[in-house]
């Protein structure tokens, strides 16, 4: 597995083993405090653009090989500009 972030990735080079029973959250916990996040309580896990629930193992997402977690700030939702709100 591997930690996409846009303060870094974790591990910084290759891809982490981890056992299958472990909860995604885990490897999102070790790649924060390796790459000093101090807060992502308002983060989100994605894989290829769909959101997970880090709270589940690799297995109950049917995950292997090498996969890459996209972690970060839930994006806006872009919304229309108008003159008036400039």
């Amino acid at each position: 597995m591997r930690v996409l972030t846009t303060s870094g990735s974790y591990p910084s080079k290759g891809y982490e083993a981890v056992p299958a029973s472990e909860p995604v959250i885990e490897i999102l916990r070790r790649a924060a405090a390796e790459l000093g996040i101090a807060n992502t309580s308002e983060w989100v896990a994605k894989i290829n653009g769909k959101e997970i629930d880090p709270s589940q193992t690799y297995a109950a997402l049917h995950l292997h090989g090498e996969v890459k977690i996209d972690f970060g700030k839930r994006e806006a939702g872009g919304g229309r500009c108008t003159q008036d709100s400039l």
